[in-house]
């Protein structure tokens, strides 16, 4: 009797291996995105050593690959192709409204330094805001979705980055277009964390779209416009500038008289705001209402990856302890979490 349970027993996992091996998937989707070195083709050698360095395939077309998938009653092969898809998004494969338009490379130098750049970009960011994968077309057009219609250097999903036209860029454009790209990721891949950002907005949870109840009296460029306080002559068309002038000319201040009454001017400002945990906010009913958690959330994520952001909030903020513990909730996920550096001097 033991015997045949024995047996009775192995045929079942026989049985059962056989259905696991009916259901596996034929197609290794992962060797389709393998890269292979030809070092006799430089484009085909840089693409190889970005992803032996970095493990991203960087791709000229949106075809990633092939495989077979049948084979018909003539005996020919049937291939699915492998394709990256710009309007795919974690929740829905596509906006309906959204047409997107490129053209191709065609010139091995254009590709080359493409790469270059794209090399660049990856050394710049922090792996948590690289994507799965990469491309580098000629041009670039998004007709409809939230707008109209016009030419972008840079378009990104939860997979894949496409760069347009970026062979021929300065390098003060190369670089302005990676801060841009780099803090908008920041932006959407924060979301993800959402037990931190939980934290951050119970800070202020009870204060959000509330009434001030005294309106802010000067606008945010009061203490978001980057100035130098020791030259005021070359800001003239700013608040700044403009109150500057007002303190010296009207009034007869000294330079150093008339700096302290302008952060006077922004104390006033801030003592509204920083009271609620707020910098400042967005839209037109800003100078009278808090922010809403989105655009708190925003304010800050703007002003913590601006350059310098330790000192403004050190200046501006310090004394406002609802603030201060905002942003040390945001600036630990995007430093210690995220890995990302702010240009803040001690991180470089």
């Amino acid at each position: 009797m033991k015997k045949y349970i024995f047996y009775l027993l192995l045929v079942l996992v026989w049985a059962s291996c056989e259905k696991e091996d009916a259901l596996e998937s034929k197609v290794d989707y992962f060797n389709l995105y393998t890269i292979t070195d030809n070092p006799n083709d430089s484009v085909q050698h840089l693409r190889y050593e970005i992803y032996k360095e970095y493990g991203i395939p960087v791709y000229f077309t949106d075809t990633v690959g092939k495989y077979p998938l049948a084979v018909n009653i003539y005996g020919d092969t049937i291939y699915e192709y492998e394709l990256l898809d710009l309007n795919w998004e974690f929740t829905n494969s596509a906006e309906e409204d959204r047409t997107i338009e490129y053209d191709f490379l065609d010139d091995d130098t254009k590709k080359y330094n493409s790469l270059l750049f794209v090399k660049k970009f990856i050394e710049n960011s922090a792996p948590s805001l690289r994507p799965l994968s990469m491309m580098v077309v000629d041009s670039l057009m998004v007709i409809g979705g939230n707008g109209g219609q016009g030419w972008e250097k840079e378009l990104h999903n939860f997979r894949t980055i496409v760069w347009a036209d970026i062979a021929t860029m300065t390098e003060e454009e190369q670089d302005a277009l990676i801060d841009e790209t780099c803090k908008n990721l920041v932006g959407e891949k924060i979301q993800n964390y959402t037990y931190e950002i939980t934290q951050f907005q119970m800070v202020s949870d009870q204060y959000y779209g509330n009434r001030y109840a005294t309106p802010l009296p000067y606008p945010a460029n009061c203490i978001t416009d980057v100035v130098d306080e020791n030259n005021p002559f070359a800001y003239l068309s700013t608040w700044f500038g403009q109150n500057y002038v007002i303190w010296v000319y009207d009034y007869g201040y000294s330079h150093e008289e008339a700096i302290a009454e302008i952060n006077n001017m922004r104390a006033s400002y801030c003592a509204i705001t920083g009271a609620w945990g707020f910098v400042y906010g967005y839209g037109i009913l800003a100078s009278y209402q808090a922010p809403n958690a989105d655009d708190d959330l925003d304010c800050y994520l703007e002003r913590i990856l601006s350059d310098n952001s330790a000192a403004w909030f050190e200046k501006y903020y310090s004394n406002y302890p609802l603030v201060m513990k905002k942003y040390e909730i945001l600036y630990d996920l995007i430093v210690n979490e995220m890995g990302v550096k702010l240009n803040n001097g001690e991180e470089e």
